[in-house]
């Protein structure tokens, strides 16, 4: 027969036993949105999770236009429809509706964007011709300008990291001009794999293939021109053969649409789960191409496709969002480490969610249209400005965060 102490002992382990089950369930319970309601005696309310995230963190967080918390937070709600507001200072407010499904969690990961441009000069001696590369980890450009005749010639300048402060992306001379090449005359083509550049010279009809790695001289510059159609065709064969490999996991309902013409037309995501891509032509996505989570979004679709439209399609949730015509927005690529994309447009370079919604002005400045390119960590924007009207324009980059 066991003894009292024994007992107790078996009594603590089944006390312990059912506190760590209970406290399981309610744990569980509370994780897919319920909460306890003691209005009408004990109930269990089924509602929705709102995770309300943002870059940069410690934004106030609005719900219809009441201040409920800050963000790295989650916040229980009821089925329903909400007005979501993230604000905080120094930066645009941003707002999204959310219809709200019970023990379904929807995210913000809102992307807050500075009210107030924060430009950097990138150069002091103007830059002509600049080009960024397909994998945006380097820019270069001609200098004509410098105040010393040396000074002149051929730069790159290293994008890949955030060390502006650090004189990393100090732009480094790779030549300066030498006999017969006057480089602020020429234009930059990158190759796909973003070692080589060919420079054109439109005056003289004559082109020279460079290898960035490697020190240039007038020894190894060697006019291309008689080979330059087979140089063109390569690339774009290696440029396609890229777009192809990832274009393959796309659904078959997607692929007839998407333009596979040039990466430009063709991108991903960071995160590699949307796509953006030029309509080629007319026609209706189906519905369900693929089984939508729970939390897909209730943003407004654009499933009926037109050519020539800009369209970002959710490849884990299985929607479809138009951007815009191509007639009427340019220079539109991803923002590196986001959902968001930087676009061209009313001659303002502007931000704007996967989604369509959170359309922002970055900067509304005077700068060149075709120089409008995102930094490597997503952290600026690189445009060419001058710092009023009538200076020389200059690269610059604005920070995002």
């Amino acid at each position: 027969m066991p003894s009292s102490s024994d007992r107790k002992s078996l009594l603590i382990i089944l006390f312990v036993f059912l506190f760590v089950v209970i406290g399981s369930v309610v744990a569980i319970t509370v994780g897919r949105g319920y909460q306890v309601n003691l209005k009408n005696g004990l109930q269990l309310k089924a509602t929705g999770l709102l995770s309300a995230t943002s870059v940069p963190k410690g934004a106030s967080v609005y719900i219809d236009d009441k201040l409920i918390t800050a963000t790295d937070d989650t916040i229980n709600l009821p089925p329903g429809s909400y007005l979501i507001k993230i604000v905080k200072d120094g930066f645009l407010p941003w707002t999204k509706t959310y219809q709200m499904k019970k023990e379904v969690v929807n995210q913000t990961n809102a992307q807050l964007f500075r009210s107030v441009p924060d430009l950097r000069p990138l150069t002091l001696s103007g830059a002509i011709n600049p080009t960024i590369s397909p994998d945006l980890s380097k820019l270069v450009f001609a200098v004509a300008s410098a105040s010393a005749q040396k000074d002149n010639g051929l730069y790159l300048i290293d994008v890949s990291d955030n060390l502006i402060s650090l004189g990393r992306n100090t732009p480094r001379q790779l030549t300066p001009n030498l006999p017969g090449f006057d480089w602020s005359k020429a234009k930059f083509t990158f190759s796909p794999n973003s070692r080589q550049i060919i420079a054109s010279f439109p005056t003289t009809a004559t082109n020279y293939l460079i290898q960035l790695d490697t020190p240039i001289s007038l020894s190894n510059l060697f006019d291309v021109t008689v080979r330059l159609p087979i140089i063109q065709s390569e690339w774009k064969t290696q440029e396609q053969d890229i777009i192809k490999i990832r274009l393959d996991r796309l659904p078959i309902a997607l692929k007839t649409l998407v333009s596979t013409d040039s990466a430009k037309n063709t991108s991903f995501s960071s995160s590699d789960d949307k796509i953006l891509y030029l309509a080629t032509i007319n026609s209706q996505l189906p519905q369900d191409i693929i089984s939508p989570p729970p939390a897909q979004s209730t943003q407004t679709q654009s499933r009926t496709i037109i050519k020539g439209n800009y369209y970002v399609y959710d490849l884990k949730e299985d929607t479809n969002f138009l951007i815009g015509s191509s007639s009427a927005i340019t220079n539109l690529s991803w923002i590196p480490n986001s959902n968001s994309l930087v676009l061209v447009e009313n001659n303002q370079i502007r931000a704007v969610e996967y989604d369509a919604t959170n359309k922002v002005t970055i900067f509304g400045g005077i700068f060149d249209p075709s120089t409008v390119f995102p930094w490597a960590d997503g952290s600026k924007i690189i445009t060419l400005t001058p710092p009023y009207p009538s200076a020389p324009a200059n690269l610059y980059a604005i920070s995002l965060k």
